[in-house]
């Protein structure tokens, strides 16, 4: 259906109510939200921004239109587009390989020579990339990011398989930063944001700190109370993967770019047309585990479908807070969504399904929830035991009581102490996974066993873990959930 144009339906005081309903019963401090529509035909564009509750519960201050959100992992879609902005001025291909462009790149246990522009932008690349090394805030941090990886071990071969990678992404900002000669802060700021006409995309706290800015809150332990996140931001060499905070009407207004082809409505080129196109076309299936995310993956997009209507969109998580960014296309429309803290994963889904319903005509199809359990559900005994990458360790296990149980540990850093997280594990709707929460605050996690180019491996969401052949302690702290894994796609 084509999106109905009523001007009442962008009047932002009719959602305001509605989101300071969903944020009361979900525990969400603070919502920002809104919807951009683009007429394919007269190119008119309509929009409105809403927003209920708080940006910060310790100081009260409410949130309005121009309070700025940390949009995590959307990210990513700046910095694929600046990737694809050099495509289009020929400064490189997607086949380029990166050595090409880094001759000093080294990982543990993979040729540079042989991961391609492309694997980096789709998470085929097999670098067991989630290392969030802090290398101080300097200009040169993306840079002595890069140099660390060299302990980066691989989880595939190049292009033999998926597994959501955050290094992958600092290395494609380290490759703007060479061939733009300047800091992939200041390639965002030429490449995207003069170019847009926006001014409020920021990745430095001394420039949010002058904004009105959500904090991130988190749950006091032992407690289903919220409370402000003790860290504003992930660290500034994690940039191009997931830095980036910014106002609603600025990422509205990047989809409204995307809407019209790579062009703004001044006709300003942010990409051409063949390179906008090419971006959402699918490059890699995911198997059907991580279908709760997306079924496929475009350069930077995740890819899906909406009662037939072609989606494509990013998830971003950064520390309490949650974003999402959708386009639907063919209607002309662009979601965004805000929350900063709270069960976000249930929250965020009542707003933009009814957004889709009210704009679109549609429905959002549902989240993965588990069946009731048979007698005969089982989990085959070959895929219980131990299973790890750099940051994630998993254990599958049988109790004594026949209950089917995942133990998950993450640490993501220095610092974390928390013990990990067990969950049991439920049938879904899919033979091919299984579901698992820790807790009723978490979104249902899809936890599924496939084979990688020969390997053995577990996948909790979109993050592959490869069996670990002598049982490996759990590193580290729940620093997130495998439900949060999910519901972010990114950092």
């Amino acid at each position: 259906m084509t999106a109905r144009l009523d001007p009442q339906i962008f009047d932002p005081t009719r959602w305001e109510g509605i989101l300071a309903d969903v944020a009361r019963r979900h525990q969400v401090p603070g919502i920002v939200a809104g919807v951009l529509h683009v007429d394919p035909t007269s190119d008119t564009e309509q929009r409105f921004v809403a927003a209920a509750g708080v940006s910060n519960l310790r100081t009260g201050v409410e949130t309005d239109r121009s309070t700025l959100c940390q949009i995590g992992s959307i990210t990513k879609l700046l910095t694929s587009t600046m990737i694809m902005q050099l495509v289009d001025e020929g400064k490189l291909t997607l086949s380029t390989s990166v050595s090409e462009i880094l001759p000093d790149l080294r990982l543990a246990d993979l040729d540079p020579a042989e991961l391609t522009v492309a694997h980096l932008l789709t998470h085929t690349s097999g670098i067991d990339g989630d290392l969030f090394t802090d290398t101080g805030r300097g200009d040169d941090c993306v840079e002595k990011y890069i140099a660390t990886l060299s302990e980066a071990k691989s989880l595939f071969s190049p292009g033999d398989g998926f597994s959501y990678c955050n290094s992958g992404f600092v290395i494609a900002g380290r490759i703007i930063e060479v061939i733009d000669e300047v800091t992939w802060d200041q390639a965002l700021d030429i490449r995207i944001c003069q170019r847009l006409g926006i001014e409020h995309m920021f990745t430095l706290a001394e420039d949010i700190i002058s904004h009105r800015h959500q904090h991130g809150h988190v749950v006091v332990p032992g407690t289903r109370a919220w409370a402000p996140a003790p860290v504003s931001q992930i660290t500034r060499s994690m940039g191009p993967a997931g830095l980036v905070t910014c106002s609603a009407d600025d990422l509205l207004s990047f989809g409204a770019a995307i809407l019209r082809s790579g062009q703004t409505s001044t006709g300003v080129p942010i990409l051409s047309e063949a390179s906008a196109s090419l971006m959402a076309e699918p490059q890699h299936t995911l198997i059907d585990q991580a279908a709760s995310t997306a079924p496929q993956w475009g350069l930077g997009w995740m890819l899906d479908e909406w009662e037939g209507q072609k989606l494509q969109w990013h998830g971003g998580t950064t520390i309490g807070n949650n974003a999402w960014f959708q386009v639907l296309p063919e209607a002309g429309l662009v979601f965004v969504v805000f929350c900063n803290g709270g069960v976000a994963p249930h929250a965020a889904p009542e707003v933009y399904g009814a957004f889709a319903r009210t704009f679109a005509g549609i429905d959002a199809p549902p989240a993965h929830h588990p069946r009731s359990i048979p007698d005969t559900f089982t989990i085959p005994e070959v895929h219980l035991g131990e299973y790890a990458d750099a940051s994630t360790t998993l254990t599958v296990m049988k109790t004594e009581d026949g209950i089917y149980q995942a133990r998950i540990g993450s640490s993501l850093g220095e610092g974390n102490d928390n013990p990990p997280q067990t969950m049991n594990l439920y049938p879904s709707e899919s033979d091919t996974f299984v579901l698992g929460r820790p807790d009723g605050l978490s979104a249902w996690s899809p936890l599924a066993f496939a084979d990688v180019g020969g390997r053995e491996v577990a996948y909790v969401g979109i993050r592959c873990l490869p069996r670990a052949e002598i049982a490996m302690p759990v590193n580290g702290t729940s620093a997130k959930s495998a439900a949060q894994q999910v519901t972010e796609a990114g950092v």
